[in-house]
């Protein structure tokens, strides 16, 4: 029977002290961060990680049999996926021409190492396509240098990945659980904005500092659990998304269907989703500027605000697990039934 394996990358590595990474730290005034790379080994939430254990249950849903595989220490299951784990040195041996690999652009050689396998590239975001390849590979397509299908988390990523490598590429669409997600009018805060502190901290410091004289209460928050970060969602008024690049975008996701107003930047991919002055009020990426004075000229439109919550709230309700277990089904469905007749290295 067909297995299927997705690979956790380890990520969050600890960084080599030196003087010269200290300093130039010390101008971006991200010190303190630096220090923590360097001496203590993190587990942090990364939304690509959450995709993988969503995909590996939704999977086991349909009977297909799923597992992530720590390809080190990290295991990044901060959300607490109801999903067992194998470690590398478990499979590496045990894996065949039968069984189909599944490794994220972020450590794409990682896949190449189960050589019987049928490969599958999972491209999470658009900006790291070639980043993470080797320099005599940054011109070959990930089909030239042993992968047999490409999927995506979006149509921005597979336009992405046709338009530069010229091949093809599958969306399989993040979801997000409704049943979950959803408004709860009792605890929204008004003037409350959330933010995360991740993605891009610097544009959301320069945000902040220029509102802080407004009526505004803003809310920076990060390494919640998922449900702390629902309630988080749940409480406030606007969310204001921060991210870029981005492959995909799943906070401002999740919090249009909490029912948050989302303002700020798309980072390509939440595009399909953020669209400006129906579902979201939206800014050039890294324009903190035009996110001020969206946030407020808001202010005074009550009415405004509550259209964009409800068209927003309409639109998140489009991207549903189920939706995405289909795709997932329908890809390797196919993909179990043929893989057979593909040609393995």
């Amino acid at each position: 029977m067909t297995k299927i394996y997705y690979l956790i990358p380890d990520l969050y590595k600890k960084e080599p002290f030196t003087l010269k990474r200290l300093f130039k730290n010390i101008i971006k005034k991200n010190t303190i961060n630096y220090f923590f790379s360097c001496f203590i080994q993190s587990q942090k939430p990364a939304g690509g990680i959450k995709v993988i254990y969503q995909h590996c249950m939704l999977l086991q849903e349909l009977g297909i049999p799923a597992k992530p595989v720590l390809m080190g220490k990290y295991h990044g299951n901060l959300f607490h996926f109801d999903i067992p784990t194998v470690e590398y040195d478990e499979v590496i041996n045990t894996v065949n021409s039968e069984d189909i690999i599944v490794a994220t652009e972020f450590k794409p050689y990682d896949g190449l190492l189960f050589k019987d396998a049928t490969k599958i590239l999972f491209l999470q975001n658009w900006i790291g396509l070639t980043k993470w390849l080797s320099p005599e590979d940054r011109e070959k397509s990930y089909l030239d240098i042993g992968y047999h299908k490409v999927i995506t988390c979006s149509q921005f990523c597979s336009k992405y990945v046709e338009e530069h490598m010229n091949i093809p590429a599958i969306t399989i669409t993040n979801g997000i659980d409704l049943s979950l997600f959803q408004p709860d009018k009792t605890k929204r805060i008004p003037k409350r904005v959330l933010a995360m502190s991740r993605k891009n901290p610097i544009d959301l410091e320069t945000i902040k500092q220029q509102l802080k004289n407004s009526d505004y209460d803003i809310r920076v928050v990060d390494g919640l659990t998922q449900n702390e970060l629902i309630e988080e969602y749940q409480s406030a008024d606007i969310f204001i998304a921060t991210g870029y690049p981005e492959g995909f975008s799943l906070p401002p996701l999740e919090a249009m269907a909490c029912g948050c107003v989302v303002v700020g930047f798309t980072g390509g991919a939440g595009s399909e989703f953020m669209i400006h002055n129906e579902t979201a009020l939206v800014a050039e990426d890294g324009d903190c500027q035009a996110v001020i004075d969206i946030l407020l000229t808001l202010s005074a439109e009550p009415e405004k605000k509550e259209t964009i919550r409800l068209q927003g709230l309409a639109k998140a309700n489009e991207y549903s697990l189920e939706n995405t277990k289909i795709a997932l089904n329908s890809f390797y469905q196919k993909l179990i039934i043929s893989s057979k007749n593909i040609k393995v290295n």
